[in-house]
C-alpha cells in the first residue's frame, strides 16, 4: 500500500507541479458548489422562522426600520440592521425566503472568493480547492438559511477586503480596509486575521512594505474593538449580556467544549446524514462516490501531496498552525463569557469563525496523506457525509416548519375561541425529536404570529412552551411579566391554563416522511385556518379535553399579517382586504 502511494505521487510529479498549476483540484470547487445548491434547495421553501427571526420581524412590523436599527444597536450588532432590513423590505410577505436566498447566494460567492484568495499563496494554494468544497458543505454552521444568521453576508465583505487589496484601481484598494471594518459588525471575524498575515508574508515583499500593506487593516481592527467597547457596546435591554466571566475554570471548559465541537459535529453529520437515506444506502453511496473520486484523482480532482518536499512540508506546518490559531481565536471571545458553540444546537452559529480553522486543519490532514487515490477517496467520503448532513438539515427545516406552523395555527384558533385573556403553558410531547436540532420554541416563536393575527378588540393572551425556561425565569412569567419578543414586558393575565400538543399520529417521525410530501405541504399550506394534523388538548383535573376553535381575519393592511399568515400556512384569503373607495 505504501509503495503504491509513493508510486502515485511519483507519477504525479510528471504532470503539472502544484506551484505552476493555476487551478489544482478545481473539480472540488465545482462539486462543492453544485452539491451545496442541491442540498440547500428544499430548505428555501420551508414555512419556518427560526428563533430570534420572529423578534426581528416583530420589531420591524411594530416599530419600523428605525426601531429595528435601535434594537440591533443596543444589542451591539448595529451593522446587522442593513441586511436584515433589506431582506424584509425586498419581499415583505415572504421575508424568510429572501433571507434564505441571500444566505445561500452569499455562501456560494464566498466559496468562489475563498478559492481565489487561497490560490494566491504558495502556502495555501495546495489546499484551496479542497478547503473550498469543505467550506461550502460544512456541517459546523447549520442555520445559514435563516434571517438572524446573516454571517455569510458579513463574511462576503471580509473576503472582499482581501480581493480589493489586489485591485488595479487605487480607489478600490483604499476601500479594502473599509470593507473589513464593515464586515467586523460580526466582530469575531477578527479570528481570521492570521490568514491575512500569512498571505502578506507569502508575497515576497520586503518587511517594511508588508507592514505598510497590513497597517490599514490593523487600524480597522483596532477601531472596531474600540467602538465595540464604547459606543457600539451593549446597552438598553442588553446591558450586561455576555459579560466577562472571572472564572478560569468556566472559561477553560467553554473553550474546550467549543473546540471539541468539531468531533461532535463530525459524528452528528454522520448519523444525521446517514439517517436521510438509511445506513445501507448511505454506505453504498459513500463507497461509490469515493470510487468516482479515485477515477478523477489525477485530473480535475488532483490534490498535491503536502509532504512531498521540504518546502511543501513547511507549508503543511504553517497550515496546521494557521488552522489551530483561527480555531482558538474564534472560540476564545465566546469562552471568555462562558458560552460556546455546539453543532447540535442553534448555537452552531457561534462556530462560524472557528470553523475556518477546523476546516483548514481537515484539508491539511487529508492532503498530507500519501497517494493521490487515498486522498481522493477520503475527500470523497467526507464530502458525501457533509452533503447528506446538509440535505438532512434541509429536510428537517421543512419538517420543523410544517410542525411549528401546525402548532401555531391550532393555538391561534383556540385562543380566538375564548375571549378571556390567559397565560397558557404548552406541553409539546417529544419536542426534542421534532423541532430542528432539538431547538426550543420560545416566547417569540409562540406569540409573534398570533399577536399580529389576533383580534385587537380582545385583550392579548400569551403562550409559552414548558421546556424553554419561560415559566421558571423570574424575569418572565414567574415574575409576572409576559412578553412577545423578550424586549417589552406587560402584566400577565391572572388566568392560567395548561395545553398539550401531540404531533403523532398526525405527524410521522422525521425519518418516516418523504421530502416530496414535506415540499408539497410547504408549497400548498393547510386547507383550514382552525384545523391541524397534530392533537391540541387542554389538560384539566378531569383529564385532556378538546379545545374550541374559531377563525378571525385581520385587516390585510396591518403590517406583518400576510407574512405571518404565510408562515402559519393559513388558507387564502387569510385576511380582509379594505373595501374599495366609493367614487
Amino acid at each position: 500500500m505504501i509503495s503504491q502511494a509513493r508510486s502515485d505521487d511519483l507519477r504525479s510529479k510528471v504532470g503539472p507541479d502544484d506551484a505552476t498549476d493555476p487551478r489544482p483540484g478545481i473539480g472540488y470547487v465545482w462539486v462543492g458548489a453544485i452539491l451545496a445548491i442541491v442540498a440547500s434547495l428544499p430548505a428555501l421553501f420551508a414555512r419556518q422562522v427560526f428563533g430570534d427571526d420572529w423578534t426581528v420581524y416583530y420589531i420591524y412590523w411594530t416599530q419600523g426600520a428605525a426601531g429595528l436599527a435601535r434594537v440591533l444597536r443596543e444589542s451591539a450588532h448595529a451593522g446587522f440592521a442593513l441586511p436584515m432590513t433589506l431582506f424584509i423590505a425586498l419581499l415583505p410577505d415572504r421575508p424568510e425566503v429572501v433571507a434564505r436566498l441571500a444566505g445561500l447566494g452569499c455562501h456560494l460567492v464566498n466559496g468562489v472568493l475563498i478559492y481565489a484568495i487561497l490560490s494566491r499563496s504558495s502556502h495555501t494554494r495546495r489546499i484551496a480547492a479542497l478547503f473550498t468544497a469543505l467550506f461550502l458543505l460544512s456541517p459546523f454552521y447549520v442555520i445559514r438559511l435563516t434571517q438572524n444568521a446573516v454571517y455569510d453576508f458579513f463574511l462576503l465583505f471580509y473576503l472582499l477586503s482581501y480581493e480589493l487589496t489586489y485591485s488595479k484601481v487605487r480607489t478600490l484598494r483604499w476601500a479594502a480596509p473599509l470593507s473589513l471594518l464593515f464586515s467586523l459588525s460580526l466582530e469575531t471575524l477578527i479570528a481570521l486575521e492570521p490568514l491575512r498575515i500569512l498571505l502578506a508574508l507569502s508575497s515576497g515583499e520586503r518587511w517594511p512594505r508588508t507592514l505598510a500593506r497590513l497597517l490599514p487593516f490593523w487600524l480597522a481592527v483596532v477601531a472596531m474593538i474600540v467602538l465595540r467597547l464604547t459606543i457600539l457596546g451593549k446597552s438598553g435591554h442588553y446591558t450586561g449580556q455576555y459579560s466577562l466571566v472571572p472564572d478560569a475554570g468556566v472559561i477553560g471548559h467553554a473553550l474546550w467544549m467549543h473546540l471539541t465541537a468539531f468531533s461532535r459535529g463530525l459524528s452528528y453529520a454522520y448519523f444525521t446524514g446517514f439517517a436521510l437515506l438509511g445506513d445501507a444506502v448511505s454506505t453504498v453511496l459513500t463507497v461509490v462516490v469515493a470510487a468516482v473520486f479515485v477515477l478523477f484523482s489525477s485530473g480535475a480532482l488532483r490534490t498535491p501531496w503536502l509532504l512531498k518536499s521540504g518546502s511543501a512540508a513547511g507549508s503543511a506546518v504553517l497550515l496546521l498552525l494557521l488552522g489551530a490559531a483561527i480555531a482558538v481565536l474564534g472560540g476564545l471571545p465566546y469562552a471568555l463569557t462562558g458560552v460556546f458553540g455546539d453543532v447540535t444546537r442553534g448555537e452552531s452559529r457561534l462556530l462560524f469563525p472557528s470553523q475556518f480553522g477546523i476546516l483548514i486543519l481537515m484539508a491539511a490532514i487529508i492532503q498530507a496523506m500519501p497517494g493521490l487515490r487515498v486522498r481522493a477517496a477520503v475527500a470523497g467520503a467526507v464530502i458525501t457525509v457533509f452533503t447528506l448532513s446538509m440535505a438532512h438539515d434541509s429536510k428537517w427545516l421543512l419538517y420543523d416548519g410544517a410542525l411549528t406552523a401546525d402548532i401555531q395555527r391550532q393555538v391561534r384558533a383556540a385562543l380566538l375561541a375564548d375571549p378571556e385573556p390567559k397565560v397558557v403553558k404548552l406541553q409539546v410531547e417529544g419536542s426534542e425529536f421534532f423541532t430542528f436540532r432539538s431547538r426550543c420554541l420560545g416566547g417569540s416563536d409562540m406569540n409573534v404570529a398570533q399577536t399580529i393575527l389576533r383580534d385587537e378588540n380582545r385583550a392579548p393572551s400569551y403562550v409559552y412552551t414548558d421546556y424553554c425556561g419561560d415559566f421558571t425565569n423570574n424575569d418572565l412569567v414567574a415574575g409576572g411579566g409576559c412578553t412577545v419578543s423578550y424586549l417589552e414586558f406587560r402584566p400577565c393575565p391572572p388566568r392560567r391554563e395548561t395545553w398539550r400538543y401531540r404531533a403523532t399520529p398526525g405527524f410521522p417521525q422525521l425519518n418516516e416522511v418523504g421530502m416530496v410530501e414535506l415540499l408539497t405541504a410547504a408549497l400548498t399550506g393547510f386547507p383550514s385556518a382552525t384545523g391541524g394534523r397534530g392533537e391540541l388538548m387542554q389538560l384539566t383535573n378531569g383529564g385532556p379535553k378538546p379545545l374550541a376553535r374559531a377563525e378571525y381575519r385581520p385587516p390585510c393592511t396591518r403590517p406583518g399579517v400576510r407574512a405571518s399568515a404565510w408562515v402559519l400556512g393559513l388558507p387564502v384569503p387569510a385576511c380582509d382586504e379594505p373595501a374599495p373607495a366609493i367614487r
